[in-house]
């Protein structure tokens, strides 16, 4: 589960960074379900939302770039919605990990 961390870490680094400028307050909000055999992960702010011109998928920005990396590594899946700020959703299912 450690991708998983890293995704919300890199995520709400970036609430965090861009989300709020000019010292403006807000909420950031991360959820997280399980509805067997997926999860879903939620986190999203109401801050001044993601430009409409940028495609996370497709990112130069390192940050974009490791979330889809690490949502490859747990087979999960990002969406993105634009709708009063930003929300990053990830549903995925529980690997198994075999350790020797």
């Amino acid at each position: 589960m450690i991708p998983v961390g890293l995704i919300v870490n890199e995520l709400l680094s970036n609430c965090l960074k861009h989300a709020f400028p000019d010292d403006k307050s807000g909420q950031i909000d991360i959820k997280f379900h399980y509805n067997h055999p997926k999860y879903l992960l939620i986190i999203e702010d109401d801050g001044v939302g993601f430009p409409e011109n940028i495609d996370h998928k497709k990112s130069k920005s390192l940050g974009l770039r490791l979330v889809d990396i690490l949502s490859d590594q747990i087979d999960g899946t990002v969406e993105l919605k634009r709708d009063k700020g930003t929300q990053f959703c990830i549903e995925f299912e529980e690997k198994k990990y075999v350790y020797k």
